[in-house]
């Protein structure tokens, strides 16, 4: 595994990042799930060079080589991808995020929109107004997260240590209650990326999942149906980590939406739609 590149931001912490794509293409930023990492969007890589995308992929504090930042908000996080922006010489980018990535790409879409060429969101996790159309369990495990001292570290601190000491059970742990179209994405060709992309999660411990998980579960501290760009969002019938009824309602929510339902799940939404994506956040 290449390591990553870093910045040191204004406030002193360090942002590790990854490129991938052509050097000189269109920017887009991509950001990972609550159980990923920059390496994600190494799966990208081909069709990025193919449509002339510059993708820049940070790892969010705690993740990978990122510095953990305690107490921050959904909305401290257009300061960090500015701040690497400017350190890049880049000006305006399109914003795509996976899952937990989703509320990111949206926070940078309401706090800079001058910024922002567009925004595409899979598998994404949803505003707190779609709530009333989730599972019950996953709801109730979200809550927990936010609302039970102690619950999201613990939730978190087992997956770190397999990742750091038992890679076969780390995987398991990954894989087990996947729907059959995430199965067969980990035991295809970008399974390997996947595993290596959860595992760097945990580089520095659980802190960075642990504090991510519920903060993309609670209020994000704007509203979602003031967004001044159009979202494109990829969804799959069959993720039982964000349901199809929540990808419509969120759709719904947004002022202007186009929702793409497949019959895909949770990661190979993902896979399957990857030159989709870079297209609709490229602008």
């Amino acid at each position: 595994m290449t390591e990553p590149s870093t910045i040191e931001l204004p406030d002193g912490r360090t942002l590790s990042y990854a490129e991938y794509g052509d050097p000189e293409g269109t920017p887009v930023f991509a950001f990972h799930g609550v159980i990923g990492s920059r390496l994600m969007w190494s799966l990208c890589d081909e069709d990025a060079r193919e449509r002339g995308v510059r993708l820049v992929a940070p790892d969010r504090p705690g993740f990978g080589a990122s510095d953990f930042h305690g107490g921050r908000s959904l909305l401290d996080w257009p300061a960090d991808v500015c701040a690497l922006a400017d350190e890049l010489g880049i000006d305006r980018f399109g914003v795509t995020g996976f899952s937990g990535g989703g509320p990111h790409a949206m926070a940078c879409a309401h706090a800079v929109p001058e910024r922002v060429r567009g925004v595409s969101l899979v598998s994404t996790v949803t505003p707190p107004e779609t709530r009333d159309r989730a599972d019950p369990f996953n709801e109730a495990v979200l809550s927990a997260t936010r609302f039970v001292p102690g619950f999201s570290q613990a939730a978190f601190a087992s997956s770190a240590w397999l990742a750091d000491n038992a890679w076969p059970q780390f995987r398991t742990a990954l894989k087990v209650g996947s729907p059959p179209e995430d199965r067969t994405i980990f035991d295809g060709p970008a399974g390997e990326t996947l595993f290596a992309d959860g595992a760097e999660a945990f580089r520095n411990g659980s802190r960075g999942p642990a504090h991510d998980l519920p903060l993309v579960g609670d209020d994000w501290g704007f509203d979602a149906r003031d967004c001044p760009h159009d979202v494109d969002l990829w969804h799959g019938r069959a993720d039982a980590t964000v349901g199809p009824d929540l990808a419509r309602a969120f759709g719904d929510l947004l002022p202007a939406a186009d929702l793409y339902l497949g019959d895909g799940a949770h990661y190979s939404t993902y896979v399957d739609n990857r030159g989709a994506i870079l297209d609709a956040a490229a602008g």
